[in-house]
């Protein structure tokens, strides 16, 4: 069973969001889901913020809100096994 994105809220999610990196997948907790994209708070977003304005710590965490268009994918599973051909010998 594949769990849409409202099925994730409150969930760690991981995706390709390029606003919080350019180059790698990342983990952000899914708060909410609209209908032009999503409302996520990540980790390494509120320390880069921390850091930028000088504190070490905040009363409150932040939420980032990111459209759908900026979004290039969102992982999930599905419950069956998955195998890498590459170890089992099949490809090259």
């Amino acid at each position: 069973m594949l769990r849409d994105l409202n099925g994730m809220i409150g969930k760690m999610i991981v995706a390709r969001i390029p606003a919080l990196d350019q180059e790698d997948m990342v983990t952000a907790r899914l708060h909410k889901v609209e209908a032009n994209g999503i409302w996520v708070e990540s980790q390494s977003f509120n320390e880069a913020i921390l850091e930028r304005v000088g504190m070490t710590a905040s009363l409150r965490g932040l939420v980032l809100f990111v459209p759908f268009s900026s979004i290039d994918f969102v992982v999930s599973s599905v419950s069956s096994p998955a195998l890498s051909e590459a170890g089992f010998g099949l490809v090259e």
